[in-house]
């Protein structure tokens, strides 16, 4: 369980890494911000998971700009 924890908690890109520049842009904690996540695609899987793609995209067509 410790080790999933760390795992949660770690900058490293996880999936596109939209949890990480999220909770990095709005001083969110990584950990919760990645639980709210996993916790909206479980509920919800299809809405989350397009929103999901959705702001991945966008995030990297940001970042790419400059």
């Amino acid at each position: 369980m410790n080790c999933l924890i760390n795992r949660l908690q770690d900058e490293a890109r996880i999936v596109c890494g939209v949890s990480a520049k999220l909770a990095k842009q709005y001083a969110w904690s990584l950990l919760w911000t990645r639980v709210v996540t996993v916790g909206l695609v479980l509920t919800n899987p299809i809405i989350s998971l397009l929103a999901y793609v959705v702001i991945a995209v966008v995030m990297s067509q940001k970042t790419s700009r400059f």
